[in-house]
This record gives C-alpha cells, sequence and structure tokens, in this order.
C-alpha cells in the first residue's frame, strides 16, 4: 500500500452548507427532523424509570439540563430533556437537542477500524508505519490495537482541541513528541491514538472520516442525526455550553476547519449527537449487530488492557468494569462544558445515554447517581424545590459577591437564576451544616492541627504530615504527594485552611471517616482542593479530590432562596436577601464595605 498522509478528498462544497468559512452562518434545516421515537416518557409502570426521572428532576432544580434515554430489555422507560438548552431564549432542553458528546468519538472510531478490517483493508496488527512514512525509530512498531487501547505510549494530547490544524501539521508535530513508555508495556489515555485511527481510517477507505462514518455505520443503523457538519441541524436545536454559569457557546465556533474540526479533535471526540440518536447506537449497532456482525462486536467491546486506576480495563472505544450489577461496558466524553455518557449492563438488559451543556452538573460525572436511583433501595434522592415561576437571572446577577461573617464569609457566583454559594471559613460552615458544640470544639482542633501541617509543607518540610499521623506511622509518603504536587504545578501562593465538617451518611467521604478538612491549594495559574479526611481517633486517614463546599440557592420568592448542599446529605437551609446583607439562621452576612 502506498504511504500517503490523509488528506481532506470530498469537496468542500457538502460543508459549506452547513457552516460558512467565518463559522458564523446559520445551520440549514435537516431533512431529518422528526425523531422515529415516541414523545417524551416516563414509563410509570417502570420503578427505574420513575427513580432515575425523581432524581435527575431534583437536580434539575440545582441547575442540571440535559436529556436522557433509559431502555430495561427492548423498553424505553425514561426519554426526557431537563433545563434549558439555551438560557438566553429560555428554550428547553429536549431528547432532540444536538450537543457533542466528546470522547464517545472513539467507540465510533473503533468500530470504524474493525468494519474495515472485517472487508479485509486492514489488520488491528498492522504497524502505522504501514500508513505513515517518516515515522521515527521507537514508533514505528506501534500496532493500529495499541492505538486502540492507548498503550501505544502517544502522548495524551498534543494541543488545544479549538486549535485548526491539518493532517499534515498535525502529523508532524505528533512524530517530534517523544513517547511516554515503550509502546505495548503500559496503558496512558491518549487522544493522539485516536487521531490517528481517524488518519487510517481515512487513508483506507479514501472517504473523508466523517462521510466514511456516516455512511457505512451511521446511516445504516438509522442515525440522521449524528456527525460534525453532515447531518446539518437548524441551529435552533443545538444546546449551547455554559460555563461556570456563563455562556461558552458552541464548540463549531472556536477553531473549526471548513469540513469540521483540527486533527486535535477529529475521531477522538467532538462529535454531535442526540439521546434519540445514541439509543439508536446502542440498539443497532451494539445489541442489533447486524452492521458489524456478533464476532466484531465481541472483539469491540472486549476489555484489554487495564487501565491505570487498575479497576477497569480499555476495549476498542469502550471502558470494561466489573461492577456490583455485573459487567459494565460504558464511556463518557466531556470538554468540561458539554459532557455525556453511555452506560451498558448486559446482564441486567438495562442502557442509559445521558448527555448535558453545563459545567455545573456535569452529565458524565452523575453515573453512580443514576445507577444507585435505578438500583439501590436506600438512594438518597436530592429534595424536590419548586424555583420561582418569575425568577431571572439579573437578579441573581446582582447579588453576586462576598457575604462576610466574623471569620468566613459566602461567596456567591450566578448560575442562571439560582446563586452557588461557596463556603469560606470554619463560622460559615457551622452556620450552613449546623453541627453541635461538641462537633464545633472538635473542628476547630482539627483545623489548627492542619494548619500547622499545611506551614510545615509550605516550607518543604519532608515530614510536614507528622502531626497528623499515627504514632509509629510514617509521614514520608503522604508528605511527598503532596510536595510532588506543588512542585508540579509550581508558584504556590498560598495553603488556605477552609475548615472542616462531618461526614454525614450518604455524603461524599462517609465511608472513609468522620470528618474531613478542606484546604484550597492556590497556585499563580492553578488551584486544587484537597480534601483530609479522618480516623474516628482523629488521625490522618488520606487526602481526596473532591468540589468545594458549596450550597445551591434556589429562588422561591424575590428575596427567599432554599439553598440545598451540593450533593448528599442534601442539607437544606432558608436564605433571605434584605439589602445589601443575606439571613442565614438570624445571622446577617454583608457586603465588605
Amino acid at each position: 500500500m502506498k504511504k500517503i498522509f490523509p488528506l481532506i478528498l470530498l469537496p468542500l462544497i457538502l460543508f459549506i452548507n452547513a457552516f460558512s468559512q467565518n463559522n458564523n452562518a446559520d445551520f440549514t434545516p435537516s431533512a431529518e427532523e422528526e425523531p422515529a421515537l415516541p414523545t417524551e416518557k416516563v414509563a410509570r409502570e417502570s420503578e427505574i424509570g420513575v427513580h432515575i426521572d425523581r432524581y435527575l428532576s431534583g437536580i434539575e432544580v440545582m441547575g442540571f439540563s440535559g436529556a436522557v434515554i433509559v431502555s430495561e430489555g427492548d423498553n424505553i422507560v425514561l426519554r426526557k430533556g431537563y433545563g434549558l438548552a439555551d438560557r438566553e431564549t429560555r428554550r428547553p432542553y429536549t431528547p432532540t437537542t444536538v450537543q457533542s458528546h466528546g470522547s464517545i468519538t472513539k467507540q465510533m472510531t473503533g468500530a470504524a477500524i474493525l468494519l474495515l478490517e472485517s472487508r479485509g483493508q486492514l489488520s488491528v496488527d498492522d504497524p502505522v508505519a504501514k500508513y505513515f512514512d517518516d515515522i521515527p525509530r521507537g514508533k514505528q512498531d506501534i500496532t493500529i490495537h495499541q492505538l486502540l487501547t492507548h498503550s501505544s505510549g502517544m502522548p495524551g494530547g498534543v494541543g488545544s482541541d479549538e486549535e485548526p490544524t491539518g493532517a499534515r501539521a498535525y502529523i508532524d508535530r505528533v512524530m517530534r513528541v517523544p513517547l511516554q513508555f515503550d509502546p505495548g508495556t503500559d496503558y496512558a489515555y491518549s487522544n493522539v491514538g485516536y487521531a490517528l485511527l481517524g488518519m487510517i481510517v481515512e487513508q483506507v477507505s479514501g472517504q473523508g472520516y466523517e462521510q466514511f462514518l456516516r455512511e457505512e455505520l451511521l446511516l445504516p443503523a438509522g442515525l440522521t442525526e449524528t456527525g460534525y457538519l453532515l447531518p446539518t441541524w437548524n441551529r435552533d436545536r443545538l444546546a449551547v455550553g455554559y460555563r461556570h454559569g456563563e455562556r461558552w457557546g458552541f464548540v463549531y465556533e472556536r477553531g473549526w476547519l471548513r469540513d469540521g474540526p483540527g486533527w486535535h479533535l477529529r475521531a477522538n471526540g467532538g462529535l454531535h449527537t442526540t439521546a434519540d440518536d445514541m439509543y439508536r447506537w446502542f440498539k443497532n449497532i451494539l445489541q442489533g449487530q447486524d452492521v458489524l456482525g456478533k464476532e466484531t462486536v465481541r472483539r469491540w467491546t472486549k476489555g484489554y488492557v487495564t487501565e491505570s486506576n487498575g479497576a477497569s480495563r480499555y476495549g476498542y472505544g469502550w471502558v470494561v468494569y466489573d461492577s456490583e450489577w455485573g459487567p459494565m461496558i460504558a464511556h463518557s466524553g466531556s470538554n468540561t462544558i458539554f459532557s455525556a455518557d453511555f452506560v451498558w449492563l448486559p446482564e441486567k438488559e438495562f442502557f442509559f445515554y445521558i448527555q448535558g451543556n453545563t459545567s455545573m452538573i456535569a452529565a458524565d460525572e452523575l453515573r453512580s447517581s443514576i445507577l444507585g436511583a435505578a438500583f439501590k433501595s436506600d438512594f438518597l434522592m436530592p429534595p424536590l424545590v419548586g424555583s420561582e415561576d418569575n425568577a431571572n437571572p439579573g437578579l441573581a446577577q446582582e447579588r453576586e459577591g462576598g457575604y462576610y461573617l466574623d471569620g468566613g464569609k459566602l461567596e456567591l457566583t450566578t448560575d442562571d437564576t439560582r446563586l452557588v454559594a461557596k463556603l469560606w471559613g470554619q463560622p460559615v460552615l457551622n452556620l450552613m451544616l449546623n453541627p453541635t458544640e461538641r462537633q464545633k470544639k472538635h473542628f476547630a482542633k482539627l483545623n489548627r492541627r492542619t494548619r500547622d501541617a499545611m506551614d510545615k509543607l509550605e516550607a518543604g518540610r519532608k515530614d510536614a504530615l507528622a502531626g497528623l499521623m499515627r504514632e509509629g506511622e510514617d509521614p514520608i509518603a503522604p508528605t511527598s504527594v503532596l510536595l510532588n504536587r506543588i512542585n508540579q504545578i509550581g508558584n504556590l501562593d498560598s495553603l488556605h485552611v477552609i475548615g472542616t465538617f462531618a461526614n454525614t451518611p450518604g455524603s461524599r467521604f462517609a465511608d472513609y471517616g468522620p470528618w474531613t478538612t478542606f484546604v484550597y491549594a492556590e497556585f499563580a495559574n492553578w488551584n486544587q482542593y484537597w480534601n483530609f479526611v479522618w480516623n474516628k481517633d482523629s488521625t490522618f486517614e488520606g487526602d481526596y479530590s473532591g468540589p468545594w463546599p458549596t450550597f445551591i440557592l434556589i429562588p422561591t420568592a424575590r428575596d427567599q432562596y432554599t439553598g440545598i448542599r451540593q450533593g448528599p446529605p442534601w442539607d437544606t437551609i432558608e436564605i433571605l436577601f434584605r439589602d445589601p446583607c443575606l439571613v442565614v439562621a438570624e445571622q446577617r452576612a454583608c457586603p465588605e464595605i
């Protein structure tokens, strides 16, 4: 086979109808506007459907927006949209709303490779040197299988998704970057590997990546709404992305070429789709097996290489788990604004796909909660709070800022009509979480011990955590983890001890220990959140990543909000605004003057 570099082989006329050269034109209407599936539904006869809807309805009022589709056996038991696809126009999110599903694209690239192999046009054992010229020594023997399973040693990425980088420039950059390890000896997730796979698809098929995917996989399976540009959706069907409560916009506005994204994103992520289309993908490709065939589907969804967490194995665009509900075949995707998750439990004949358009409550982080709502009788549901019908984002924006108490503050930012309250300082944690007087005294001691350890850590002491450990335990290892983080990030500004709280049943760290002390590690160009969890004897159990202690304030009247703790056990508290202050449990917190 002649070695050529991948080129765009199709006329660009097909794509100009979808986007103008400056990416500002409207989408033209698609011929496939009407979904083939029934209207939005919750199957009341299905406990699973009802329970998942109850959970998502609870977090919808807290800020989740997106769509889900759930099936048991052959039945769709939940198909529904939540929240807003466009906050500015107040357009609701529906199961036919279109957005990027991120790295779920990888399973489609894996399917394309295996389809070509089934036709005798390539082999997963082929070295990449068969398809690309001028490959440096050390990379020549990398196989397609290793690219598919993230075992090639290729870097995770070599640039931003938003760079409009063509194939030639992308390959040149990739070949200059050293491998992370010898091919086949380890695992490291690599978007680069899947971009190269997309280029191989183009070269072998003689078609552009999206064109091949659409004609040979998507349309035969009934997916008319999935792609980069070829579906030509009406703009009003696209979800707008929101990051930290602010409008982020559309993926295609950020560095796309005239035929789709640059190669930092192409074939490894960024395909746009709907919840309905992903159900068709599940039924007609994964289960139906007519397009790929039974044996090919088995190889496609098999776990080959153990991931770095040791708890799962990577297949050909899939992650395979041994879960408490049996084998799980899944993959998530996210660009930190748009996110999605695809989950199949074959033994339970259970499937769900969810996608969302906000970073505040990301769809790809809801898997364990959705499975808990579906299968756990003791799953703790979020409260259902009725938001004020006439609430508007403008009033929330007027109330942004810091509200101070002696020794702490509530830092409020807007998320549409809601306010997000980050808790700073032990007095504010005590006010919002209402510990006993005995707990307050204990928390103060834990804060002092943590503050002493953080002072030593800032000074570079290798045994900085010694005062937190059990007698005889070695403090060097846990301290070195934190020192390594500091050295890797660089330019540490300060380590802030925010405060301590109880790990009540259902909360994030309840299974690890009874209390958590939250530390904010502030760097010049970065930050990290550290959660120091304590044993029952008040010694250090471990350090875990996790969110800032936060409440979501939901407007129930013009000056009244119900605050819900962001995560189980979903503590609630009533808050009033009395200009210029807010009132919590009869205590006033006011802007600093």
